[in-house]
């Protein structure tokens, strides 16, 4: 990946996966809202040594601000993935079908950044074997990945692209 000014590394993201942490932001900072007002409750006791409601409440804020700051950051560097893209081969942001070779069974997977990925929900890890063995595939082609049980064959079956209202357009 390239790193943008300042020493960050650029995030891809689906318009999907920016929509979920955009939501998890105002979560966070209404849950922080909260806890601020229970740091206030627990402060008011003036036992200071051995407040634990105290201690707890000010812990949870750290570990919200934390998040916090990491979600804002995520989303300042994003890059969103939309439509109007090469659609010959796989990519970020595409969906694959898959069939595997040994089974016939079918498996569709968008392929997207690790923060987002999901595999039981068909989000599937650009930066994972298969989804490296995936980029840049055409659909007919196979792709073959080491696995714990053996290697995992499969065949691209089709792409699809995401389209600038979150559905998908065939390929």
């Amino acid at each position: 990946m390239a790193v943008w000014q300042g020493g960050q590394v650029p995030v891809t993201l689906t318009a999907q996966g920016y929509a979920k942490l955009e939501k998890e932001l105002a979560d966070l900072k209404g849950r922080r809202s909260r806890v601020i007002e229970e740091i206030q409750t627990a402060a008011a006791d003036k036992d200071f040594k051995e407040n634990a409601p105290l201690a707890a409440a000010r812990e949870q804020k750290s570990h919200l601000e934390g998040r916090i700051k990491e979600i804002e950051s995520i989303l300042n560097q994003a890059k969103i993935i939309g439509e109007g893209q090469d659609t010959t081969r796989a990519k970020f942001g595409d969906t694959v079908v898959l069939r595997d070779l040994s089974s016939g069974k079918e498996f569709s997977y968008t392929l997207v950044d690790p923060r987002e990925a999901g595999p039981a929900k068909g989000k599937l890890s650009v930066a994972s074997p298969l989804g490296k063995a995936i980029l840049g595939k055409e659909p007919g082609q196979t792709v073959e990945v080491a696995a714990p049980a053996g290697v995992f064959c499969c065949r691209i079956e089709s792409i699809m692209a995401p389209s600038s209202k979150g559905r998908l357009s065939p390929q």
